[in-house]
Formats: structure tokens, C-alpha cells, sequence
């Protein structure tokens, strides 16, 4: 029998461990003299310790458990608060030697279960003969056994050891819970890398070491055969497994189109240096049919060709009216203001010169790729075992997630705010903090309750899959994982996040961002702006007389003209450029890499095209509508987004009063007197 000491929690609790974990007898004390009292008076297996009742001592209770000699020292499990600071739980265990943290408000099931796992006594969740598929294993997937193949045999060894000691009667319950767990972690990874006989073998001897069965020296033939046929199974020849075919690239795929052979070989190889898949055509005709055969990632496109400059331009309006639109940088030996035009006009991201170095021109479509994906899912796992979270970064690297790994769940509040991923997932069973635990305390922080978990567990049954749930979890995967699989999940809950963040972050009548979503996407252009010493354009455009609309027409066709207009500058500028409704007739644009000149000029072009569209109200009654607009530069007029607003609003009206459908640009010179 285990003697449990449960000090400053209710009684109720006390009461609910003892009916549920088998082979305790738990005491309760309450007040601080009671709880002193009992530490001194007898050894504990183990001490649960609300951090209240422990504050209010001096010395602290914790000090006095930490200082007790070794041979009466219990594990101890404290119960915190959310909000005590994210450096208390590294500090408790580093300091004081805690063994578990629990958070209020406390699920009674999970202290239940935290207190058997600690002690070894309840039983495990059986796997219910579920078999790991044998999938194919790719070459990356290969590679990465190779890396940990050492580490499992070390971990077959530790079982034929506890073998060892378990025939000469010396298996103490701290080295039997040790081998468990060593099995546990053969069981979850080694069927990740195909070896599903040795999965399976490991999970049984996972649970002839649980520590509620009833292990005898004669035991110890059993687990040395068991340990033995899982070292033969690693042992194997890795070509058995391993799938021959090279590993899919996870880079960006470039097509660079250029009637220059030698041109194109040498952006080809430096393309390749850069990671990307490379594509060639030497014509047009033939650039159109790998598009159609195969959607590149981005396009460099040279206008330098025998047939006409204008058939360049063609297939740039092509692939910017793809649906999405394929970005394309266009390299040409011209370098005028009206070429530059055209192609910004016809939706070209990048204009570069063909005499730079082919390396300075790869890096500069990859600066652009990188803009494109600043909003790719971010998604954060937490396990403590590194062979899972290296399975996950090959699993996952070729799908255009930013994946950050994390071994320490005590490093988890940290990581979670510097990544704030879309996505997280978790491991159940990790030392010190579950993955349950860590689970629930995001869903009862606002800042985090939303943002789905996934949960990696090697127990399927029933009563464990309802633990996953009960703590908040969106979904889980059974380890080992399987790719196809774990990819289909997270991306499902991607998708939905990427839904509901598009309807949070749209103005529902226009379609271009709101306000909020317009504030965070120009702080990073404006970062972006710095580090790469670029240009940004911020631009403010005003429908005149937007209430003569109203008045004369009625709210639902200057709504409709509201519409007209979105549509409109969506059409007109660029993917990687900010389209946003700043506030009733007001539309707000940011222009990366894009001088003030030009963005006049897409401007002008824009609201030239606004002023051509002929309009008509509920009664037929036709009407044109007219635009004004103002345009600021980084860093000429400001080097942040309040002093680009403000110099851009200042240019803005002098367009109105020097009349309507103007575009001016700030006066850098006068924005000192703005701010």
C-alpha cells in the first residue's frame, strides 16, 4: 500500500484519488501546521502540494520535502495557478525537484491519473491489436534512421538489462518504470520507420514492465526474448523498407523562361544552389506547356525574345489571371519607366535587370517567394522524444508549414509566444508537464483557446482518447506516425483556421482586409522594408462626394459602388500588395518594393479605369463615380506607419482641393511639421 499525502486541496479530491487508483491510502491535511506535522511524522510515497498552503509557510513546505533526507524524499505533485508567471514551472522542478504540475482548475481524472503514472500502479491502456500500417518509407525517412538507429539499439539494451536484473530479483521499481518508459518510446517511434514488428514488440513488453502486472524473476526469459526479436527487427536491412525513390523536393518551384541558353543555364544552377526546383524553356510555346503541365511556384520571365517583347507581356497577363495568380519577375535588358509600368501594371511582383549577377537575381526571386509565404501556417509540436520530432520535420517539410520543434515541455509558454503558431501539437505522455496539462491551459487562456491541438499518442483505447478530448484536444494521431495520415489532419484543421481567420480579417462588404488585418500586414512590409533597405508605398483613396451617392441613389447602390470599387483595386494591384478598407469610403493600399513615382502612376491608371465605369442605380439611372488619393514613401516620409498615415493623408488633401480624381504625393520636406 501507498501512502498519499494530499496537502491544501479539498477533501473531495482526496476521496476521488482513493477510489480511483488502487493500492493507496490517501491523508488530507489542510492548514499549514497540519501539513508540516505530517511531512515530519512519516515517509510518503508521494505528496501533492497546492501551492497556496505552501506559500503561506515559512520555510516554505516545498524546501522542507526537498530537504528531507534521500531515503524518505517523496515525489511531489503541485497544483499552481495559470497566472503565477511562465517561469515557475522550469523553476519548481529545476529547484525544488517536482515531479508533476497540475493547473486550477484541477480535472479530478487527470490528478487521478498523474498520481497512478507517478507511483506505477494503474494499469496502461491496452493497445487493442491495432497493428501500425507498413507504409512505404521514403529516402528522407531512411536517412533519419540511419541517424537514431544507434540510439534505439541503446534502448534495447536497457530492456535486456532490466532482464538482467529482473532474473536476479535486483528490478526496483525506479528501474522497472525506466525500462517501461524506454519501451514505451521503441513502441511510438521505431513503427514510424517501418519496423512494425518492432513496434509491436515493444508495446507488449510496455506492458509486461507496467508496473500494475505482477512481474517475477521467471519473467525475465520472457522479456529477454521479447527485447532479443526487437533488436533482430532493427537489425535488418534497411533496403526491406526503405522506398528506393528519391525524396519529393520541399523548395519552391521556379520556371525561368529565357531564349538565352547559356543565360539560362547559369540561373538555372544558381536557382538550384537556392533549393528551388528548376524548370527551363527556351520559347514562350514551350513555357506555356510546362505551366500547363505542371504550376510553378514563380516565374522569371525574360522579355529578351526574338518573337516580340509583346508576347512576354501576353503571358504575363496570363499568369497573372490564373487563379491564384502565379508571381512573376521579369528580366529584361531594357531598362525605361514605361516598361516598368506595363509589367506592374499587368501584375508583374519584381523588374531586374538582365546584367546582374545570376545570383543576385535568384536571391531576389526569393525574397519575393518568401514575402509571398510570410503568412504560411506555422505550426509548433511539442514531444521529448527527438526521433518523433525529426519524423515530423520530414513528414511535414515539403508542405509549406513552418515547423518548430520543441523536446522541453517546460519551455512551452516561451515557445508558444515567440512562434504563435496556427497549429500545435502535442505529445500525451512527457515528463514533468503532459501534454494534457499543457493542452488545457491553453484552452483557458484567451489568447491561445482558439488555436487547434493535435494530439501524438501511442494509446488508443477508449478511456485515453477521451482524456485527449476532455482536455480540449481538436484531434489525434495514433502513433507510429503515418504520414498520409498526420498530413490529411492537420491540414483539415488548417483549412478551417485559414476559414475563420479570412472572415475575421475581410471587410464582409467590399472583400478587401479590414482595418486590423491592414494594421498587421503593413507593420510586416514595414519590417520587411528595413531589412532589405526596399521601398514601401502607403496610399489613401477617397471616393469624392461619396455622399451626393448616397443621397441621390440610395445606401444600397453606394454599398454596391463600395463593391464596384474593391473589386476594382484587387484587380489592379499586385498579390503581395495590402488592399484594405480603411474606414466608410476610405480604401488604404501598401506597395512593397515600389517608389513613389510608380505607385503614383498604378494610381492614376487605377482611377482612370474607376472614372471610365459607368454605373446604375435600382432605377436604371446611370452615374460615374470619381477617386482622390495621397502616397507616402518609407523611409522619405517616415519610417513608420502613424508618419506614413499622416504624410499620405496630408497629400490626400491636397488632391481634393486642388480637385477631384487626383493623385498627389507627400512633400517630404513638410513632414516634419505633420508630426
Amino acid at each position: 500500500m501507498h501512502d498519499v499525502l494530499v496537502a491544501g486541496l479539498a477533501e473531495p479530491l482526496a476521496a476521488w484519488i482513493e477510489r480511483r487508483v488502487v493500492g493507496v491510502a490517501v491523508h488530507r491535511a489542510g492548514s499549514v501546521d497540519e501539513v508540516r506535522d505530517a511531512i515530519l511524522r512519516r515517509a510518503w510515497s508521494l505528496v501533492i502540494l497546492d501551492h497556496r498552503v505552501s506559500e503561506s509557510a515559512s520555510p516554505s513546505l516545498l524546501s522542507q520535502l526537498r530537504d528531507r533526507p534521500a531515503r524518505v524524499r517523496a515525489p511531489i505533485i503541485y497544483t499552481l495557478e495559470r497566472d503565477l508567471g511562465e517561469d515557475v514551472p522550469a523553476r519548481l522542478v529545476a529547484e525544488f525537484g517536482v515531479s508533476q504540475l497540475l493547473f486550477h482548475p484541477l480535472d479530478r481524472d487527470e490528478v487521478a491519473h498523474q498520481v497512478a503514472t507517478t507511483l506505477g500502479l494503474a494499469p496502461r491502456p491496452v493497445d487493442e491489436g491495432r497493428s501500425p500500417p507498413n507504409t512505404p518509407m521514403t529516402a528522407a525517412i531512411g536517412a533519419l534512421w540511419n541517424r537514431f538507429k544507434g540510439a534505439n539499439l541503446d534502448r534495447v539494451a536497457a530492456l535486456e538489462n532490466a532482464a538482467a536484473l529482473l532474473a536476479r530479483g535486483q528490478l526496483d521499481l525506479a528501474a522497472r518504470r525506466s525500462a517501461e518508459r524506454e519501451a514505451h518510446k521503441l513502441a511510438g517511434a521505431v513503427g514510424t520507420f517501418g519496423f512494425s514488428s518492432g513496434s509491436s514488440l515493444a508495446r507488449e513488453i510496455e506492458r509486461l514492465l507496467d508496473a500494475t502486472t505482477s512481474l517475477q524473476p521467471a519473467d525475465a526469459a520472457r522479456l529477454l526474448e521479447l527485447a532479443t526479436a526487437v533488436r533482430r527487427d532493427l537489425e535488418r536491412d534497411p533496403g526491406a523498407f526503405v522506398d528506393a525513390a528519391p525524396a519529393p523536393s520541399g523548395g519552391p518551384s521556379l520556371l525561368i523562361v529565357d531564349g538565352d541558353r547559356d543565360v539560362l543555364e547559369q540561373l538555372a544552377l544558381a536557382a538550384s544552389g537556392q533549393g528551388m526546383r528548376v524548370e527551363t524553356a527556351l520559347t514562350l510555346t514551350s513555357a506555356r506547356d510546362r505551366i500547363a503541365r505542371d504550376r510553378p511556384s514563380a516565374v522569371l520571365l525574360s522579355l529578351s525574345f526574338r518573337d516580340s517583347t509583346e508576347e512576354g507581356l501576353a503571358l504575363l497577363a496570363e499568369l497573372n489571371a490564373m487563379s491564384p495568380p502565379v508571381p512573376v519577375m521579369v528580366l529584361t535588358a531594357r531598362d525605361e519607366f514605361a516598361d516598368r509600368l506595363e509589367v506592374a501594371r499587368l501584375g508583374g511582383r519584381g523588374f531586374l535587370r538582365k546584367s546582374l549577377p545570376p545570383s543576385h537575381v535568384i536571391e531576389a526571386v526569393a525574397q519575393m517567394l518568401n514575402r509571398l509565404h510570410a503568412d504560411d501556417s506555422k505550426v509548433l509540436a511539442v514531444d521529448d522524444d527527438p526521433q518523433v520530432l525529426e519524423a515530423l520535420r520530414v513528414v511535414l517539410g515539403p508542405r509549406n508549414l513552418k515547423l518548430t520543434t520543441l523536446d522541453d515541455p517546460l519551455r512551452f509558454w516561451d515557445q508558444l509566444r515567440e512562434t504563435a503558431p496556427d497549429l500545435v501539437v502535442l505529445d500525451v505522455d512527457m515528463p514533468h508537464l503532459s501534454g494534457i496539462e499543457l493542452c488545457r491551459v491553453m484552452r483557458n487562456d484567451a489568447r491561445w483557446s482558439n488555436v487547434p491541438v493535435l494530439f501524438l499518442t501511442a494509446q488508443t483505447d477508449p478511456a485515453a482518447v477521451c482524456r485527449v478530448f476532455a482536455a480540449g484536444a481538436d484531434d489525434y494521431v495514433a502513433k507510429p506516425i503515418v504520414g498520409p495520415e498526420l498530413i490529411a489532419r492537420i491540414t483539415n484543421r488548417l483549412e478551417r483556421v485559414w476559414l475563420y481567420r479570412t472572415m475575421a480579417e475581410t471587410d464582409f462588404l467590399t472583400g478587401v482586409a479590414n482595418p486590423r488585418k491592414a494594421s498587421q500586414v503593413l507593420e510586416q512590409l514595414l519590417g520587411l522594408a528595413t531589412r532589405h533597405h526596399q521601398p514601401l508605398c502607403l496610399a489613401i483613396a477617397d471616393l469624392d462626394h461619396f455622399k451626393q451617392v448616397n443621397d441621390s441613389h440610395g445606401h444600397a447602390t453606394g454599398d454596391a459602388v463600395l463593391r464596384h470599387v474593391g473589386e476594382l483595386l484587387l484587380r489592379r494591384f499586385r498579390g503581395a500588395d495590402l488592399v484594405a478598407r480603411w474606414g466608410g469610403e476610405e480604401f488604404l493600399l501598401g506597395m512593397y518594393g515600389m517608389t513613389c513615382d510608380d505607385a503614383r502612376q498604378r494610381l492614376a491608371d487605377a482611377l482612370e479605369s474607376l472614372r471610365g465605369d459607368v454605373l446604375a442605380d435600382a432605377d436604371g439611372c446611370a452615374f460615374s463615380v470619381t477617386c482622390s488619393a495621397g502616397v507616402a514613401q518609407y523611409p522619405l516620409d517616415g519610417t513608420e506607419f502613424l508618419a506614413l498615415y499622416r504624410a499620405a493623408d496630408q497629400a490626400l488633401y491636397r488632391a481634393k482641393v486642388a480637385g477631384r480624381d487626383r493623385v498627389f504625393v507627400a512633400v517630404a520636406s513638410s513632414v516634419g511639421t505633420l508630426l
